[in-house]
């Protein structure tokens, strides 16, 4: 569910007040990611492909060799295709030094 204009601005408040208040907090929230990396998924593509490409050769021997290899083909084409369009990482911002004000 969509939230409303009045609550995006209240929400958006909020994440002003948060990051005045505890920039460090801010800057860790950042740097969380989900999932593997961009680097893990091309050499899990690299190894997919080398597989597939074995399994083709494998095909004199069963047609199920073949329908496996390009199972992993097609898979490691897609894995890399989308490691590669997503942006590379961001180097980690600098700490944030503690606020001396207090």
């Amino acid at each position: 569910m969509p939230l409303s204009e009045h609550e995006e601005r209240i929400l958006a408040e909020i994440e002003r007040q948060l990051a005045a208040e505890d920039p460090r907090f801010v800057a860790r929230a950042r740097r969380t990611r989900k999932g593997p990396s961009r680097t893990l998924r091309l050499r899990l593509a690299v190894a997919m492909a080398v597989l597939g490409v074995l399994s083709l050769l494998g095909l004199t021997f069963s047609i199920a060799f073949g329908v496996v290899g390009m199972a992993l083909l097609l898979g490691a084409i897609l894995l890399g295709a989308t490691a590669l369009r997503e942006r590379p990482e961001q180097p980690t911002p600098a700490p944030v030094p503690p606020d001396e004000s207090s």
